[in-house]
């Protein structure tokens, strides 16, 4: 039987990691994060994560009831309280606390053989466009994403809701140093390097045949690719545009090539 304890009081010590979460949004260095909103949570859920708890207000309460497996430990407050303590209106009704996962190793998660596309995201500080790229990234079937580890956390709440929860279930990874993991993707594991770029001088992406196993490289928003990416041994392909439009948000490019890829490799 589910056990549902009530909240009445925000001097309560577990409630620390929600309070203010406008302001403090990721928990990167407390090696947990926090799931918002009904369809994060749902997700969390059906996940491997370890959920430490999940507090959720009167009004939600009864439609997830039947959701929560019994072993989990629930919080229920009223909305006013709830409200109180994230620092906004509490519309969404339901949060969670989970732990991150230990860090696994790149060779754990690709496949030996065969077709395998990853995305790797350098400086992406933007958390809208960190999260639609993992989300479009899933909806693609990539086998990861990398991200640069002064990109947005990939866990942080706004990230986790913008990618629809997607980064439950593609592994993400932040490793210390893309150049050298580009290049053991390239050397040990026969991925072919491809940069996004604006270059008019880059292969264009209908001209373009993908190798079977690919990583997309994406710049910051605002500079690109850097210099020491661009002078990896690979391939820079870019998207022809028209009307003097000089360029595109860097997920709405990102789902362009991973459908050119996957329309090469489905």
């Amino acid at each position: 039987m589910l056990a549902v304890e009530r909240i009445s009081s925000l001097d309560d010590p577990r409630l620390e990691i929600y309070r203010n979460l406008r302001e403090t949004n990721g928990k990167r260095d407390q090696r947990v994060f926090v799931a918002e909103g009904p369809t994060v949570v749902k997700r969390l859920l059906n996940s491997d994560f370890r959920i430490r708890h999940l507090l959720i207000s009167d009004r939600k309460f009864a439609a997830f009831e039947g959701l929560l497996p019994p072993d989990i430990h629930v919080m229920r407050t009223t909305p006013e309280l709830a409200e109180q303590l994230v620092g906004f209106p509490f519309h969404c009704g339901v949060i969670a606390c989970a732990e991150r996962r230990p860090d696994v190793e790149l060779s754990e998660l690709i496949p030996r053989t065969g077709p395998s596309i990853i995305i790797a995201g350098e400086h992406i500080t933007d958390p809208e466009n960190s999260g639609a790229l993992i989300r479009i990234a899933a909806a693609f079937g990539a086998t990861a994403a990398l991200f640069t580890r002064d990109s947005a956390d990939p866990f942080s709440r706004r990230v986790l809701r913008v990618s629809m929860g997607n980064v439950l279930f593609l592994p993400v990874l932040q490793p210390a140093e893309m150049p050298v993991t580009l290049t053991q993707l390239s050397n040990q594991f026969q991925f072919r390097i491809v940069r996004t770029v604006l270059q008019p001088e880059a292969i264009r992406l209908q001209d373009y045949a993908f190798p079977e196993r690919s990583v997309l490289v994406f710049g910051n928003e605002y500079d690109g690719v850097t210099e020491g990416l661009q002078k990896l041994p690979g391939d820079s392909v870019t998207i022809p545009m028209l009307n003097g439009t000089d360029s595109l948000n860097v997920a709405v490019s990102s789902g362009i090539f991973l459908h050119q890829y996957r329309s090469q490799w489905s």
